[in-house]
């Protein structure tokens, strides 16, 4: 961004500066003058004195040897007093038989003035409806018929004294039409100019706050308009006197200060820190905002809630130790932002653009310490001005450019929109033929997991059979059509020597894989346990070390739960030895006690790892206990007890407990049935997210089996000999 050179900016200062200047220096030839100012009299009376009062008191008036701007203030103070000033004067040769005019560039806060015992005019009003007469010159005409040609005229101010006053010591004397002249050029220099910049504001305001409308997410604009806006609200401060609703006492002096000095300065102050974030686009830091904040509702809560004049006199040193502290934290976010380099560039183009404001603000100290006698105008106005040209130039580049890039792109939008839909009628071809490309390997997919899934079924043992001494239900549901569970049996013609039921991590066409190859292996290894009578978690181990040989990289890893079934002499009971490998713990109910025990492992041993999961230790549980006749072994993968609900809560076991106790008497087909109905009720007939396997086994007397000739398993035929591991 390219901005105006300081030069340039103290080029337009001095030109501003001279505007004044210029404009004064355009009218009459100059006439004499008879300059007071260096010899008032003072003396403190009542609100109630006249001017007999203080003629009688002429021996107690003192001369008013202090000439500063604010002479009565630091005699008197800021509260109320009643002053008569006095002024003798005989009339030079030059100025005889003529009617004058005297003029007082600055007399705060009302007078009253009589020439020669003759009331002449008042500025402001008196209390208790008090109204300051702000910056404005004062101008009283003196008639020939009450001026003494010959001897002393005496003239004599009644002045309210109140906060920051003062009498000019630069009054004069002059004939009427050269006094009114320069009354009304002190006027325009000290008042009325500022009615011009009045009205650059608010169209500045205007301007920025339309230009924030149309780009709502450049809040640089809305700042600049914000600022500008209070700077609209401080102005009429210094040209109160032109206003008719202040001269006329319809606005207090007090309402009057609040709203045009006191709140409106204290949030220019605030909104200049809010710009320059915005303009360096950064983040002012959280305790600086905080403190900025609390700082600006202090001050304006202060300013609001003032009763009276002298309230807001008496806090005005802590309010301006509150705007030293706002300025402070304005300063620690612009050196914040200059130390960085990625704002140190706009950093830098803010100070420039705040160059003339800095200028006109240090003349106005300057003159004011070198000259402290006059009421010189306010430089610091005549400079922001500068800075609202400064920053017009640099943010209307900015929306220019940002208009130039829409203008751009809307020339060339037809030809993008033309660009970009053939390009995307190519993409759509080319999505096209890769869509039918994955249609065809979807369906060769799905042939190909329909196959796997034929198989797999095919691979695994009917889930319903009937052994000597048992009853057996199985309840399989794959969450696809490929399943990472593994159940199977072990037996010998009718009777059971085994049950097993494993669970493979993942799911679909891996952990279905990973399955069939397992199958092959756990069944030589169980039956070569079972021909040697291994202790079943020994068995365990063997499987385990077998498959991690076997399966390689393969990440899958599997649980599972290996049963051993052992005849007795009893006919309705049987020995069992059970193998837990990291398995959802299987329930027995016992239907000598009517209840469901989890079996844990009785070994006395501690119980971890899983199987084919290579360099991980090992320890498998073991359970030996016995089974009666109506006892029933639950076997089942945690795809049963984990399945979820909408608000997602586990089935758990508590419900498969419930189900056998209560319907222990049923044949196993019937309670597997029951838990499923149980279970998708409970997950409200959603499909479900894991492999699920159920088995039940429910122990019989072998006295009532009826063979089952389609099933006639010979281990001797399907088993060879494993070595020894």
């Amino acid at each position: 961004m390219r901005v105006l050179s300081k030069a340039n900016f103290i080029c337009f200062l001095i030109l501003l500066t001279q505007i004044p200047v210029m404009l004064c220096s355009c009218g009459k030839p100059d006439a004499p003058k008879l300059v007071l100012g260096r010899d008032f009299y003072y003396w403190e009376s009542t609100a109630d004195s006249n001017p007999g009062d203080a003629m009688k008191n002429a021996a107690n008036f003192k001369k008013l040897e202090d000439h500063s701007e604010h002479n009565l203030m630091k005699i008197f103070g800021k509260d109320r007093h009643y002053v008569w000033i006095r002024a003798d004067f005989e009339i030079p040769e030059s100025l005889k038989n003529m009617s004058l005019g005297l003029v007082i560039p600055h007399l705060r806060f009302a007078e009253q003035v009589w020439c020669n015992g003759t009331f002449i005019s008042q500025y402001g009003a008196f209390p208790p409806h008090e109204q300051s007469t702000m910056f404005k010159a004062h101008f009283f005409s003196f008639p020939i018929n009450i001026l003494k040609q010959e001897g002393v005229n005496t003239i004599l101010i009644k002045v309210f004294v109140y906060g920051d006053s003062g009498i000019s010591s630069h009054a004069f004397i002059q004939p009427t039409g050269f006094a009114y002249s320069k009354f009304e050029s002190i006027n325009f220099i000290n008042a009325r100019l500022y009615m011009l910049f009045f009205g650059i504001m608010v169209f500045t305001f205007v301007l920025f706050i339309c230009l924030y409308a149309s780009i709502l997410k450049f809040k640089t604009f809305r700042d600049f308009a914000l600022l500008n806006f209070s700077a609209v609200f401080l102005l009429p401060y210094f040209f109160a006197t032109e206003l008719p609703a202040y001269t006329t006492g319809m606005i207090s002096h007090l309402i009057f200060a609040k709203f045009t000095l006191c709140i409106p300065g204290y949030t220019i102050i605030y909104l200049t820190g809010l710009f320059a974030t915005d303009f360096f686009k950064s983040k002012m830091q959280l305790p600086v905002r905080i403190a900025r904040d609390s700082i600006l509702a202090i001050q304006i809560l202060c300013t609001l809630f003032a009763t009276s004049y002298d309230f807001l006199l008496k806090i005005s040193p802590a309010m301006m130790i509150l705007v030293g502290l706002q300025v402070l934290l304005g300063l620690y976010e612009l050196v914040r932002n200059f130390s960085k380099k990625e704002t140190r560039l706009r950093t830098v183009q803010f100070f420039i653009g705040f160059q003339p404001f800095g200028i006109g603000l240090a003349t106005d100290l300057i003159i004011r310490l070198i000259d402290n006698t006059k009421a010189y105008p306010y430089f610091t106005i005549f400079g922001w001005q500068g800075t609202i040209i400064v920053f017009i130039v640099m943010l209307s580049q900015i929306f220019a450019r940002i208009y130039r890039n829409n203008e751009n792109l809307s020339n060339h939008l037809l030809e993008e929109v033309a660009k970009r839909t053939r390009e995307l009628e190519d993409a759509n071809n080319e999505l096209s033929l890769l869509n039918e490309k994955l249609e065809k390997d979807k369906l060769r997919s799905d042939k190909d997991l329909e196959m796997a899934s034929l198989v797999q079924k095919n691979f695994l043992p009917q889930p319903n059979r009937h052994f000597r001494g048992w009853e057996i239900s199985v309840c399989y549901a794959p969450q696809a059509k490929v399943s990472g569970d593994l159940y199977d049996y072990y037996s010998f013609n009718d009777i059971l020597n085994g049950l097993s039921l494993f669970d493979v991590s993942g799911h679909g066409l891996s952990a279905s894989l990973v399955t069939m190859l397992s199958k092959n292996i756990i069944s030589r290894v169980f039956q070569t346990g079972f021909r040697r009578r291994e202790p079943i978690d020994n068995v365990l181990t063997k499987i385990n070390n077998m498959i991690i040989s076997e399966k390689g990289d393969i990440d899958n890893y599997m649980t599972g739960v290996l049963c051993r079934f052992t005849d007795t002499e009893d006919s309705g009971k049987c020995s069992v030895e059970l193998g837990n490998a990291g398995h959802p713990y299987p329930l027995k109910f016992s239907v000598h006690d009517k209840e469901i025990y989890e079996l844990r492992g009785n070994d006395g041993k501690k119980h971890y790892g899983a199987i084919g999961m290579k360099g991980i230790m090992t320890s498998f549980a073991r359970s030996n206990f016995f089974m009666s006749t109506g006892d029933i072994l639950i076997l089942y993968t945690d795809g049963l007890t984990e399945a979820q609900n909408s608000k997602f809560e586990q089935f758990g076991i508590e419900p498969i407990k419930d189900i056998v106790k209560k319907n222990h008497a049923r044949n196993t087909d019937e309670i597997a049935g029951l838990i499923f109905e149980k279970l998708e009720e409970f997950t409200e007939y959603k499909p479900f997210e894991d492999d699920i396997t159920l088995i039940i086994a429910k122990r019989k007397n072998t006295v009532e089996y009826v063979a089952d000739d389609e099933h006639d398993d010979d281990m001797e035929e399907i088993v060879e000999e494993l070595p020894e591991a």
